[in-house]
């Protein structure tokens, strides 16, 4: 499908666990190439939002069309073949085994007609660690190195669309600015990103937009630049739009 027609459309979304409702009513539109993060206080529903776009919720009214078909009633694995992938919080799953082990694990459910050496060649150029760590466990790597590998194996499934939950969670200083170098070479490649981050300055520096949640909502949208750092604490807090009386 054309990369002008990834688009993904969310309205009027409700979502939760069961019979408990986080997304209440969610309006957002995802443009191709986009870098968006998502910001806001605990609990406002970033994750779930993930969670939701990757057939992991309870969702109750609304809608979800990514390149022009609804996602809503499907599972994450077609949600992952229609060229959607997620990156939850956390590191590796697989700590006991091989970086190249756990790409492996990844390959299994790659797009069909994916050259093997041509994939695992691409995501060692993305990360370049990844290859010096091929043959060793993941369970030893740092925390950054293991999240760039869940990264590598995301990019592996070749997504239009990477969600990506809290990377920077537990990170050093030095390993959160390569998480965030690495996100940023993965959009200018040509894919689309939607971040939930606790590092609201690292994520307003590289997003081309940012949407704030408050209690299941979109209160705002636009490009960071368009607001000040005071200006988000005080959305995060109090719900009051800049300007607003």
């Amino acid at each position: 499908m054309p990369a002008e027609t990834s688009t993904l459309d969310i309205t009027g979304l409700r979502a939760g666990y069961g019979p408990l409702e986080i997304i209440r009513g969610l309006n957002l539109r995802v443009e191709p190439g986009e870098f968006v993060a998502l910001m806001g206080p605990n609990g406002a529903g970033k994750s779930t939002l993930l969670k939701t776009l990757f057939g992991m919720t309870t969702i109750t009214d609304g809608a979800i069309t990514w390149e022009g078909r609804s996602l809503r009633g499907r599972k994450s694995g077609d949600i992952l073949r229609a060229g959607i992938a997620f990156c939850p919080q956390g590191r590796c799953n697989f700590p006991m085994m091989t970086v190249d082990e756990n790409l492996d694990m990844a390959s299994y459910s790659a797009p069909k007609g994916a050259t093997s050496v041509q994939d695992r060649d691409y995501v060692f150029d993305l990360f370049p660690i990844l290859r010096e760590r091929r043959k060793q466990p993941a369970g030893y790597m740092s925390g950054g190195e293991q999240q760039m590998l869940e990264m590598g194996m995301a990019m592996l499934m070749k997504p239009r669309l990477l969600l990506i939950d809290e990377p920077s969670v537990g990170l050093s200083p030095q390993s959160v600015q390569k998480c965030f170098d690495e996100m940023l070479r993965i959009n200018r490649a040509g894919c689309t990103v939607l971040l939930v981050e606790q590092n609201t300055r690292k994520a307003m520096q590289v997003a081309s937009r940012a949407a704030v949640l408050r209690l299941g909502e979109v209160i705002w949208t636009g490009p960071p630049s368009d607001i000040s750092f005071e200006e988000l604490g005080e959305i995060f807090m109090t719900g009051r739009l800049p300007g607003a009386p």
